[in-house]
């Protein structure tokens, strides 16, 4: 599965969780920082790889500080877990095509976190 391919499998969920995030109002969900910043994670990924974005450069090394930020952040919630599987789900993709195939503990971990991903949005 290419790149395209394996992160185009991921958006559907990664857009029902960041949905269902940004609908929480902050008051109420001690995660919200972190799920908006997880939103605009995934928004800049995609402007970053979209090949036609004369911006590429920049809204890829905007998505990497804004992974930095997020790893920064412990999640309190189920949704805020979730939200951050979700760029835990994208890195690993990225990392597995670069390897050519990934490592057998990488595909795993990318396997293991879709499945949790999906049982949880079910």
């Amino acid at each position: 599965m290419n790149r395209r391919n394996m992160l185009a499998a991921a958006a559907p969920v990664v857009l029902a969780l960041a949905g269902a995030a940004a609908a929480a109002p902050a008051a109420l969900n001690p995660d919200a920082e972190l799920m908006a910043l997880c939103a605009s994670f995934h928004r800049l990924q995609s402007e970053g790889t979209d090949e036609t974005n004369p911006d590429w450069e920049k809204a890829t090394a905007d998505a990497w500080d804004i992974f930095h930020e997020i790893d920064d952040l412990a999640p309190q919630t189920v949704a805020g877990h979730q939200a951050k599987a979700t760029v835990a789900v994208r890195m690993l993709a990225m990392f597995h095509e670069m390897e050519s195939g990934g490592q057998p503990e990488a595909v795993f971990a990318l396997n293991m976190l879709r499945d949790w991903l999906g049982s949880a949005a079910a």
